[in-house]
């Protein structure tokens, strides 16, 4: 029974990090990010494969959606421990939560220097300037916010018999 309500929740989370992901960056890269990839000054290409580089492409296009499924996994993996607690919590308070672990913990303070995050901003080369580093927050900031909010949701209402101020 633990196991199938274990499936129950990571194929919700799976789902809604995938659905956030694709929407994100499909807002984001023609607004915003789109010259980091492509054009005369690709300068994301120093450090991820690119479109221009078809051999290279490839692989991502091949392995894009089962990492997507892993980290979707991985992320409820880690939120299950705290299932019963998330689901004592108002609507708001789970969205806030969860929107703020990917937020924060996922991106912000990564111990990954990329574009966007703490370490990234501390030892990328000086051709990631502060303006790429803003350029890239709109789309975490929205599926991070995105995900909380259809996780919290897909989460159900909280028992009527939680505790006051939850």
């Amino acid at each position: 029974m633990r196991t199938r309500h274990f499936l129950s929740f990571a194929s919700k989370v799976t789902a809604a990090h995938i659905i956030t992901y694709f929407i994100a960056g499909a807002i984001a890269y023609p607004l915003l990010t789109k010259d980091f990839y492509v054009g005369p000054n690709p300068i994301f290409k120093v450090f991820i494969r690119t479109e221009p580089e078809p051999e290279l492409w490839g692989h991502a296009t091949t392995w894009f959606l089962p990492a997507q499924f892993l980290r979707g996994l991985l992320m409820a993996a880690a939120l299950y421990p705290f299932f019963n607690t998330l689901m004592n919590w108002s609507f708001k308070k789970r969205f806030l939560s969860i929107s703020g672990l990917y937020i924060v913990l996922g991106f912000w303070a990564a111990a990954v220097a990329a574009p966007g995050t703490i370490e990234g901003m501390v030892y990328m080369r000086p051709i990631f300037t502060p303006v790429v580093h803003l350029k890239v927050q709109p789309e975490i900031i929205l599926q991070g916010l995105a995900l909380g909010a259809i996780v919290a949701f897909w989460m159900g209402p909280p028992p009527l018999d939680r505790a006051p101020g939850s």
